[in-house]
């Protein structure tokens, strides 16, 4: 894997995270006891059991997801405090990675080729902080495309990806 693809899949896992610990925060409540600690990965199966729609399809599909993926990111590589992770990224790319795997993570059909979270993010250094400020601007768009039940939903799945990113 090249070194762009690598700094990519590394910026995906960091927002990934960062929604993570941004519903953690929603709800106050711990991380469960019994969820893996291992490393992150978009392998997670959301599929319902009944005839329930998918939380993919509840919140509107990748077109939704797409562009709350693309807002989070313009927030973040626009905020002085947050842009130096993203410095010598390719912003399409990177945004078509993290919606590919916020898709897979909500139970969409897409497939998500990027590194887990821990690897990609090794080398950024990324601060509470930082992963705070991420996690807000994800709030913020899913609070404009997305009722309040799946947008929690979305982000109780994210939270456990924040012990993957943050360094400190």
């Amino acid at each position: 894997m090249n070194t762009l693809n690598r700094f990519l899949l590394t910026h995906i896992i960091w927002l990934v995270v960062v929604t993570t610990t941004l519903f953690a925060m929603m709800l106050s409540t711990p991380a469960r006891a019994d969820a893996p600690v291992t490393e992150s990965t978009a392998a997670i199966n959301t599929k319902p059991v009944s005839s329930e729609k998918t939380l993919y399809e509840r919140i509107g599909g990748k077109a939704v997801l797409a562009v709350v993926v693309s807002e989070t990111i313009d927030e973040v590589i626009n905020n002085p405090k947050t842009k130096r992770s993203f410095a010598d990224t390719k912003i399409s790319t990177l945004k078509a990675s993290i919606t590919n795997q916020f898709c897979v993570i909500t139970g969409g059909d897409c497939v998500y080729e990027g590194e887990n979270m821990k690897k990609s993010h090794a080398d950024l250094k990324i601060t509470t902080a930082e992963f705070e400020i991420l996690v807000q601007a994800l709030r913020d768009a899913l609070n404009r495309h997305v009722d309040t039940r799946e947008k929690n939903e979305l982000l109780k799945l994210l939270a456990p990806m924040k012990r993957d990113v943050v360094t400190n």
